[in-house]
């Protein structure tokens, strides 16, 4: 059973059909249960716990080169991104994102957050 179990690693990041050039292994979904539950101590007894909605993000490091242009990715909205791993085929589809932060450029890949407004279906 162990050999049949696959871990989920971006291997393909598309937005609105348009494969993304990526740093492998920097593509990562944050929030993606979209809930966060917390412990709460009790004066005395069991404990209970606090449910609160999170955001969900997802975050690659783009190999900016010259077709990329930082204005193309700072005015994305409403746009859909697939996320697919190749080798177990899984993919997460998120139908509506949109831009939410650029890191620092000039020494390389550069961080590219999107919102992501929907909840995601994982294919």
């Amino acid at each position: 059973m162990a050999g049949e179990k696959s871990l989920f690693h971006i291997d393909e990041f598309v937005i609105d059909g348009a494969p993304q050039s990526f740093e492998d292994g920097t593509a990562t979904i944050t929030g993606g249960a979209r809930w966060e539950n917390t412990p709460v101590p009790s004066a005395s007894g069991d404990d209970y716990q606090s449910r609160k909605r999170v955001p969900t993000t997802v975050k690659f490091k783009l190999q900016l080169g010259k077709n990329e242009q930082v204005v193309d990715y700072a005015t994305i909205t409403d746009a859909q991104i697939a996320c697919r791993d190749k080798v177990n085929g899984k993919r997460a589809l998120m139908p509506r994102c949109s831009f939410a932060s650029m890191g620092e450029i000039g020494s390389g890949s550069v961080d590219v957050t999107f919102n992501v407004l929907a909840p995601i279906q994982w294919l």
